[in-house]
């Protein structure tokens, strides 16, 4: 479930609905990559989902990138 707003009590991108944030395309959840040591020691890679950092799991634009002209 996305929830409505950050944590924030008064914050003004969650009050629009017009931007979808672009870091999860609007969804609330990102996949990262994490590090992990596999048994040979060789580094690889995992994916793990979690909330969107960028726009606190909202699916909401939190500070666009300004539009240039």
């Amino acid at each position: 479930m996305i929830p409505e707003r950050c944590g924030l009590d008064a914050c003004r991108w969650c009050d629009r609905d017009d931007l979808v944030c672009r870091f999860c395309d609007g969804s609330g959840w990102w996949r990262p990559e994490k590090p992990q040591r596999e048994a040979g020691g060789a580094i690889g890679w995992t994916r793990v989902d979690e909330p969107c950092r960028m726009c606190g799991g909202t699916g909401k634009e939190h500070d666009p990138l300004p539009v240039r002209g």
